[in-house]
């Protein structure tokens, strides 16, 4: 699988650029999967709810079915078991987009926020990529945010690469 890390700090474009980038993939037959972290809490239903009560209950496994989609809640007990999880369900060829955490060997693409006054999330040399309007020569591989075929083109040609 292709798996990549997008991070930024909060309003930096991360989610806007995953959405475009699976656009993208999508309209070139790949199949892609997003996963998002988030440290708030989540309620897919209110807390008295039949889901929230079978996982509260101690369920290791709880779907949810509505109009053609399921959801699938696991219980993981650290992000390791995630990646191990990803690995068995995933395909070769698929891609992965994570948003908001940076799993130990996964490459990271970083959004950044010429906006902002803050310095980069992550230093040069823990990131493939960086995706910015700002226009500044950078010594990684620099994208505007409007250059999704390029930056599409330069996760699968960074995958193939490292293998």
């Amino acid at each position: 699988m292709k798996i990549f890390s997008i991070v930024g700090w909060s309003g930096s474009g991360k989610t806007t650029l995953i959405t475009r980038l699976i656009e993208n993939f999508k309209a070139n037959q790949k199949r892609v999967v997003a996963v998002k972290s988030t440290h708030a809490g989540y309620a897919l239903q209110p807390e008295a709810k039949d889901t929230a009560r079978f996982l509260r209950a101690g369920a290791d496994e709880a779907y949810l079915v509505a109009e053609n989609e399921l959801l699938r809640m696991t219980r993981l007990g650290d992000p390791q078991e995630l990646m191990a999880e990803l690995r068995a369900q995933l395909r070769p060829n698929d891609i992965v987009l994570l948003e908001g955490f940076c799993p130990p060997g996964i490459p990271v693409i970083e959004v950044e926020d010429p906006q902002r006054q803050k310095a980069m999330k992550f230093p040069p040399e823990k990131l493939a990529a960086v995706i910015t309007s700002a226009g500044a020569p950078c010594r990684l591989p620099c994208f505007h945010p409007d250059q999704i075929t390029a930056i599409s083109a330069f996760m699968e040609e960074y995958h193939e690469k490292q293998h």
